[in-house]
């Protein structure tokens, strides 16, 4: 009771004479593959990991996104993206190529960055890789606009495979922000 008497006491007293300075370190935000599907993207979940484990299976020719739920804010600051991706395939020498969309309440994708085409080799275990690419400037939003990430194969008659949820020791398929 007395330590909370003091806090608030403390708190009065520095509003009234002084103000608090120094620097923060913010950590930009971290975006979570999910294997659920919301409409016609998969999920992606905004600082939250997801529960499940769940593969997701795609071939060449077609791509999978994957989507956050409407940010509500009406901008985004210059960012770097890097991807963190659990991926098989059936066929080796074959390519990834990726693409972090700003996604509008029209479901118009507009290009935000390309990260670097990864090489899949093809292996039985899910493999750990890792592209990331820069915002040109800061992003501009509207407040239902929502991030994504496109995924495609490049390659031929080739099979891939995703691993969204958490069975291995480095981690979730994600999407790291940090400031550029």
């Amino acid at each position: 009771m007395i330590f909370l008497l003091m806090s608030i006491t403390y708190a009065g007293i520095l509003n009234y004479y002084g103000k608090v300075e120094g620097i923060a370190k913010v950590k930009g935000p971290v975006f979570y593959a999910d294997g659920q599907i919301g409409g016609v993207y998969y999920n992606l979940l905004i600082n939250t990991p997801p529960t499940e484990e769940k593969i997701i299976n795609f071939s060449d020719g077609n791509r999978i996104v994957f989507k956050t739920e409407p940010l509500g804010v009406d901008g985004f600051y210059k960012a770097r993206f890097d991807l963190h991706l659990w991926v098989k395939t059936n066929k080796s020498g074959n390519f990834l190529q990726f693409k972090v969309i700003r996604i509008d309440s029209n479901l118009i994708e507009h290009e935000i960055c390309t990260p670097d085409t990864i090489s899949v080799g093809a292996t039985s275990r899910f493999t750990h890789y890792h592209t990331n690419c820069s915002s040109e400037g800061e992003i501009l939003m509207n407040p239902n606009d929502s991030f994504g990430l496109e995924i495609h194969g490049v390659g031929t008659d080739t099979e891939y495979w995703i691993m969204t949820g958490r069975k291995y020791t480095k981690g979730y398929t994600r999407i790291e922000v940090s400031k550029a």
